[in-house]
C-alpha cells in the first residue's frame, strides 16, 4: 500500500538518530539502531541472571543502552537476551544472516551437557541445524536456555566429525560399508573373547548418552560374559558402590530448589556445572533463603553466600567433618560408626556451629554436592559426611552428577556392580577408574574423547594405546582417537538421533530427531542391536525404538537392588600443593569443544595455573610468569595468576583442554616450578 499509494518523499525534517552497534562478545550481535529503550536485557541480566552487565548511558535522546565497562556479556544465561529483544536490537550472531524465519522448521530436542534436561527446539532447514531457542518446560528450564545449550550445536558440523565407518589396516585408515565394519568388529570381539576371556572386555561410555544405549550396551557386554562397564569417567573414588542408590536422582527436584530456605554447597559452582540449578538457587536466594559454601575455588556466584569455607582440595574432608561434629552436637543424633573416626578427630568453630544451626532450624533444607565433590579423591568421605548431615538436619541431599544422563545410566544398569536382569555369572566388574588403570585386551569406547573427558587423560591414553584391540564408537575422531583405536563406527549425535534421557528429577524425557544424520552416521540403539544379534546373541531382536524402551523400563521396574556394606579408607590428606582440576563450563564434552563461538568466550580461556599469593611466593613464581605443571612425569607449562580466589595449597588447573591432557588426575597432588 505504501509503496502504491504513498507519498514519494517523506514529511520528516529532523536529523535521523543513528546508534553505533557494540562489540559484546561472540554470542549476541547487536544493531543498536533499533534499540527502544525497553530494557528487557538490562532488567533480565540484573534480575534473572544476576550480573548487571548491560545498563543505559546518557540521558534524553542520548540514551544509549550497552555494556556497563566496555566488555562482553559473560553470563551464562545472556543468549536469553536475544530471545527477549522486542525489536531485532540484540540477535544470535553466529547464526546472523544464516537463513530466514519462514525457511526454518523446530523441532522439539532435548540438551544434554547437564542432566537438567532442557527443553529446546532446533531450527532446521533441509535437515541441517542452523539455531537452538528454548522450549518451555516449568518442570526443569522454565523458558530459558543456557548459553552452552543455545550454541553447542555449532559444533555438530565440525571438520573432524565422523561420516562412514573405518578400519585401521596397516596402520591406514580406510572408509568401509557398514556390513564390512560390523563384521570386523564381530571378529575382533569373538577372538579376545576366544584368546583371553570376557573378563579382559572393558565397555567405557559417556555420562551422557540415551538410556536406551546404556540398557543394550550392558546387555551386549553380560551376554558376552563381562560386568566390566561404566560411565562414570571423571569419578575416582567408587569404594561405597555397595550402598549408593540406584539412582542418583535428586531427593529434592529442580523446580523446588527454589523454596529451600538454606543451603549448602559441597564442592559445587552450579551457574557451571548446570546453569539452569544455578539459576534456581539464585531465585532460592531471592526469596530469603541463606546459602554457604565449602570449596576448592571462591567462585563467584550470582547470589550472596555466608558463612563459606574456601579450602584446598586435601582439607575438604576435614571442613566436613567440623561441620558433622557440629551438628552432631546441635541435634544429639550420633554419626555413623563408618565416619566416626574423622569427626571425632574434628575442631568445629563459629562457622561450622552458625551453618549446623542454620540446617537444623531449616524447613526445607538442601545440601548440594557438585561435580568437584564426585570428582575428589575421597568422594565416598564427602558423600557419607553430607549424607550424615542432610539426615541429622532433615535437610534434603541432591547430587550432581557429572554428564547429562547419569541417572540413565545407573537405572539402566551401566554400572560393574549392578545389571537389568542380564548381569553375567562372573563378579563385580572392574569400575571406569580401573579399567583405565592398566591396558585390557580389547576395549569399547562409546562417545567420549579418552584425553579430554576422563580423570586421568594421560593413564587412559596410554591404557588403551597398549590394548590389543579397541572399538570406538564415536561421532567425532580427532588424531589421537585414531592413534589407539583399531575400528572407528560413525555415531548420531543426540540431535540427530532418537531416545530418551533420566534427567536430574528421575523423569524419562524422550526425544526424536531433529536434524538429518551426517553421513552413515546411525543412532547408537540400531547399532547395539545390530552388533548384539551379528554376535547371536539373545535379546537383540528389536526392530524398534518402542521395543527397546518397552524392555528397558520392564527391566527398570523390576530391578532388584541390594545394598551392601563398606569400609571407608582413612581420607588422603597430606599437605602437598593439591591440584584443583576443575572444569570449564564450555569444555565438558566433545560438540562444547566444537563449537566455535563458545571456544571464543572468556570462560573458555583456560590455559592458565592460579595460585594463591602465599604458595607463589613461596615458589618463586608472580604474575604472568611462567610455572612447570607436572603430575606423573608430564609437565605442561602456564601462565601463571596470582589470586586470593585459589586458597592456599591449591593449584588451580583446569582439565578437559589441550595444555593440560597430558597431566594426570583432575584432583591429586601436581609439582609447580619456575618453567
Amino acid at each position: 500500500q505504501a509503496m502504491g499509494y504513498g507519498r514519494s518523499v517523506s514529511r520528516f525534517t529532523e536529523r535521523k538518530r543513528v546508534v553505533k552497534d557494540k562489540n559484546v562478545g561472540p554470542l549476541v550481535q547487536t544493531e543498536m539502531t533499533r534499540c527502544i529503550h525497553c530494557t528487557r536485557c538490562v532488567r533480565f541480566l540484573e534480575e534473572i541472571a544476576g550480573t548487571s552487565e548491560m545498563g543505559g548511558a546518557g540521558r534524553g535522546d542520548r540514551l544509549e543502552i550497552g555494556t556497563c565497562v566496555e566488555n562482553s556479556i559473560d553470563s551464562e544465561l545472556s543468549g536469553n537476551i536475544i530471545d527477549l529483544c522486542p525489536v531485532g536490537a540484540l540477535t544470535n550472531k553466529p547464526f546472523r544472516f544464516a537463513a530466514r524465519a519462514w525457511e526454518l522448521t523446530a523441532k522439539p530436542s532435548l540438551a544434554a551437557h547437564d542432566g537438567v534436561g532442557s527443553c529446546l527446539y532446533h531450527h532446521t532447514r533441509r535437515g541441517k541445524i542452523l539455531r537452538s531457542v528454548p522450549r518451555e518446560n516449568e518442570t526443569t528450564n522454565e523458558t530459558w536456555l543456557s548459553v552452552r545449550d543455545r550454541y553447542s550445536h555449532l559444533g555438530l558440523y565440525s571438520e573432524d566429525r565422523v561420516l562412514s565407518p573405518q578400519l585401521k589396516e596397516n596402520g591406514e585408515w580406510k572408509e568401509v560399508s557398514w556390513n564390512d565394519a560390523l563384521g570386523a568388529t564381530v571378529r575382533i570381539l569373538k577372538e579376545q573373547i576366544e584368546n583371553h576371556g570376557p573378563g579382559h572386555l572393558n565397555v567405557l561410555m559417556s555420562p551422557s548418552c540415551p538410556t536406551e544405549e546404556y540398557f543394550l550396551a550392558q546387555r551386549l557386554a553380560r551376554k558376552l560374559g563381562s560386568n566390566n562397564i561404566d560411565h562414570r569417567l571423571r569419578e575416582q573414588d567408587f569404594s561405597d558402590d555397595a550402598i549408593r542408590p540406584a539412582s542418583p536422582a535428586f531427593s529434592r527436584k529442580i523446580a523446588a530448589i527454589e523454596s529451600a530456605d538454606a543451603v549448602l554447597l559441597l564442592g559445587s559452582n552450579p551457574g557451571h556445572e548446570a546453569p539452569i540449578i544455578g539459576h534456581r538457587l539464585r531465585k532460592a536466594w531471592r526469596n530469603g533463603a541463606d546459602i554457604s559454601v565449602i570449596n576448592p575455588l571462591d567462585w563467584s556466584f550470582n547470589f550472596e553466600t555466608g558463612p563459606d569455607a574456601v579450602v584446598a582440595p586435601q582439607y575438604m574432608v576435614a571442613e566436613l567433618a567440623s561441620l558433622a561434629l557440629a551438628v552432631e552436637k546441635c541435634t544429639e543424633k550420633s554419626a555413623p560408626n563408618r565416619i566416626r573416626a574423622v569427626v571425632d578427630s574434628a575442631a568445629p568453630g563459629d562457622r561450622h556451629d552458625v551453618l549446623a544451626r542454620r540446617l537444623r532450624d531449616s524447613g526445607r533444607g538442601l545440601v548440594l554436592l557438585g561435580h568437584f565433590a564426585m570428582s575428589h579423591p575421597d568422594a565416598a568421605w564427602l558423600r557419607a559426611l553430607a549424607g550424615y548431615i542432610a539426615d541429622a538436619t532433615d535437610s534434603a541431599l541432591n547430587v550432581l552428577t557429572h554428564g547429562g544422563n547419569a541417572v540413565g545410566a545407573w537405572l539402566a544398569g551401566a554400572v560393574p556392580h549392578r545389571g537389568n536382569g542380564d548381569a553375567a555369572e562372573s563378579p563385580a566388574g572392574k569400575h571406569a577408574a580401573e579399567m583405565m588403570a592398566e591396558p585390557g585386551k580389547c576395549a569399547l569406547i562409546w562417545d567420549f574423547e579418552p584425553d579430554f573427558d576422563v580423570n586421568n587423560p594421560a593413564r587412559a591414553m596410554a591404557s588403551l594405546a597398549a590394548s590389543e584391540k579397541v572399538i570406538a564408537v564415536a561421532s567425532f575422531a580427532t588424531d589421537s582417537l585414531r592413534e589407539i583405536a583399531d575400528v572407528i563406527l560413525p555415531l548420531a549425535p543426540l540431535a540427530e538421533s532418537e531416545g530418551s534421557l533420566h534427567n536430574l528429577n528421575g523423569d524419562q524425557m524422550n526425544f526424536t530427531s531433529a536434524g538429518k544424520a551426517s553421513g552413515d552416521a546411525r543412532p547408537g540403539w540400531k547399532i547395539l542391536r545390530r552388533l548384539g544379534h551379528e554376535l547371536g546373541l539373545t535379546g537383540f531382536d528389536q526392530v524398534s525404538l518402542a521395543q527397546v524402551q518397552s524392555e528397558m523400563s520392564e527391566a527398570i521396574k523390576s530391578a532388584d537392588v541390594k545394598l551392601g556394606e563398606f569400609e571407608l579408607d582413612s581420607p588422603s590428606g597430606g599437605n602437598d600443593l593439591f591440584r584443583i582440576g576443575e572444569i570449564p563450563i564450555y569444555s565438558v564434552d566433545a560438540l562444547c569443544r566444537r563449537s566455535e563461538a563458545l571456544q571464543q568466550t572468556v570462560q573458555a580461556q583456560s590455559q592458565f595455573i592460579g595460585l594463591n599469593p602465599a604458595d607463589a611466593d613461596r615458589l618463586g613464581l608472580k604474575d604472568g610468569s611462567t610455572a612447570r605443571v607436572g603430575q606423573g612425569g608430564n609437565f605442561a607449562e602456564l601462565e601463571v595468576r596470582v589470586s586470593r580466589q585459589v586458597p592456599a595449597g591449591g593449584a588451580w588447573v583446569r582439565s578437559a583442554i589441550c595444555a593440560t591432557r597430558e597431566l594426570e588426575q583432575a584432583v591429586a597432588p601436581v609439582v609447580v616450578e619456575v618453567a
